[in-house]
């Protein structure tokens, strides 16, 4: 059920209508690939800020997905998708709980029968979980190197093979 929500979600955006190519292919055609936005947001555990671990991860992070060529990281306003990375608050650890997120568009509120505008800016409000996983490693870079590649092979994957709507 979730599974069918979150490809409902990724059919009905304009960011989700993604071209199929893969991030090291050029587009083939005289338009560019669409781009997958994203925020990206680590904290360490149980803190309102981020210790020094959960800064590097941030960094590597950043730059496995920077590395993407058709992944935009954007402000939060400007996004639709979210990576939420909480890193263990145990000095010298490397693990990491990541959440990929998606909000609500006003099609695919339409297409689950939520009419009411009042609903509707309520729902949109709201973030979906569409992929949740837990990741080890020996360091940060180890750590954000699976989850990238993680993010990348699964749910960024699955949005490129989306097709655009005519």
């Amino acid at each position: 059920m979730l599974m069918l929500a979150a490809l409902l979600i990724g059919a009905s955006s304009p960011a989700g209508r993604l071209s199929g190519a893969r991030p090291e292919e050029p587009s083939r055609g005289t338009q560019p690939a669409d781009t997958i936005a994203v925020t990206l947001d680590v904290r360490t555990e149980g803190r309102a800020t981020r210790d020094a671990g959960a800064t590097r991860l941030l960094a590597e992070v950043r730059r496995g997905l920077e590395a993407l060529n058709d992944v935009e990281l954007v402000p939060a306003d400007h996004a639709r998708r979210f990576i939420w990375i909480v890193t263990g608050a145990t000095p010298g650890s490397a693990a990491a709980s990541v959440i990929v997120t998606e909000r609500y568009d006003r099609e695919t509120l339409m297409v689950l029968g939520i009419e009411d505008d009042d609903m509707a800016e309520r729902m949109m409000a709201l973030q979906i979980v569409v992929d949740h996983q837990i990741f080890t490693g020996r360091d940060q870079a180890a750590l954000a190197q699976r989850i990238v590649a993680a993010i990348n092979g699964g749910i960024f994957a699955k949005l490129r093979t989306l097709k655009p709507k005519p």
